[in-house]
């Protein structure tokens, strides 16, 4: 996925001066017109169209805060099942970039996001002893504030017997 996104999404089209029939083949030719009629959209629709599972387990060293970011990446996304060119071949004269349904594009995203809530658990558990130190420093701290409130009261208790005496 970090390939094709850092791949070149500017270029726009090949010639050679020295040959009168270029063969380009077709899913360049596709890449091509991406780049040039939806320059915004190319880096997200090309990552689609080569990546039908996104591994989300690399994200899971940020936690729960990256997953709005997932989530608008995937919103942002949306836009390429809708996206098309003229195709004369076509039925209907237009051919789209990513080429699926909007209910396969949600079971894509529901799959995606359900693999990163289900490994989040799996990086707190990898901390379940910092975690039980720390609920146990908690405990033994409540456990020293009643003790000493108690202490207190006690105290007290006992300054107001000895002032009635």
């Amino acid at each position: 996925v970090n390939n094709t996104y850092l791949s070149n999404h500017t270029i726009q089209e090949f010639w050679d001066d020295n040959v009168e029939d270029f063969d380009i083949d077709e899913d360049t030719v596709l890449y091509l017109q991406l780049n040039m009629r939806y320059p915004k959209y190319a880096a997200r629709c090309k990552i689609l169209m080569n990546h039908t599972h996104l591994d989300m387990a690399p994200l899971l060293r940020w936690g729960l805060k990256f997953l709005p970011l997932a989530v608008g990446w995937f919103e942002g996304a949306k836009t390429c099942i809708s996206l098309g060119f003229f195709d004369a071949g076509a039925p209907d004269h237009r051919r789209l970039i990513v080429e699926e349904s909007e209910e396969v594009f949600q079971s894509r995203i529901l799959t995606a996001l359900y693999e990163f809530v289900r490994g989040v658990p799996k990086k707190l558990l990898e901390r379940r002893n910092e975690l039980a130190l720390v609920a146990t420093y908690d405990d033994k701290i409540a456990m020293m504030v009643e003790n000493e409130n108690n202490r207190i009261r006690n105290e007290k208790r006992r300054l107001h017997d000895y002032l009635e005496q």
